[in-house]
């Protein structure tokens, strides 16, 4: 399989929704004791191969995406570091972030990459093995003021996040992620 020669953000992922962005985690908050060794954040450390489709808006074509990221828990497992990048054809980029629980099946973030104009701010809540995230974000491009949903799902030793545009108007990516 012939892999894109250019890197985009990932989850993390880049997604347009009337602008970009792409999913990687910073945290937010100091860690709560209750949400020490997060049994979602442990699934997610390692290193991982991910490859889907990013459309980077409504109306365009989706664009194949392979993205390779390095996950590592900190602050005692509930939060976790990325790092990684990502690419399409058209594009490519760095993303790094963390993601941290903050107990009671919450988890905030930020996430920072070149589609986004400062970090992208996300929160969201798990039930079993998926969290659902909100975003917002301004975009590079337009400078414009973004929201998209973003869901993870851990099952079967791998993930998924599939990223919404603006008011769930469009799918604006869909990536695997498969162990290293």
């Amino acid at each position: 399989m012939n892999e894109p020669k250019t890197r985009i953000g990932s989850a993390s992922v880049l997604m347009r929704a009337g602008g970009s962005l792409a999913l990687a985690l910073v945290a937010l908050a100091p860690l709560p004791s209750q949400a020490a060794g997060d049994a979602i954040l442990s699934q997610l450390a390692g290193n991982w191969i991910g490859r889907g489709t990013v459309k980077q808006s409504a109306n365009a074509d989706p664009e194949r995406v392979y993205c390779k990221i390095s996950n590592k828990l900190v602050n005692n497992g509930a939060g976790l570091e990325q790092r990684g990048r990502c690419a399409v054809a058209t594009n490519s980029g760095q993303i790094k972030g963390t993601i941290q629980a903050s107990g009671s099946g919450g988890y905030s973030g930020t996430l920072d990459t070149f589609n986004t104009r400062g970090p992208a701010k996300i929160s969201g809540k798990a039930a079993s093995n998926t969290i659902n995230f909100n975003a917002e974000f301004v975009d590079r491009k337009t400078n414009k003021p973004t929201k998209a949903t973003i869901k993870l799902v851990v099952a079967d030793g791998k993930y998924r996040l599939v990223s919404n545009g603006a008011n769930d108007s469009f799918v604006a990516s869909d990536i695997t992620f498969t162990p290293q």
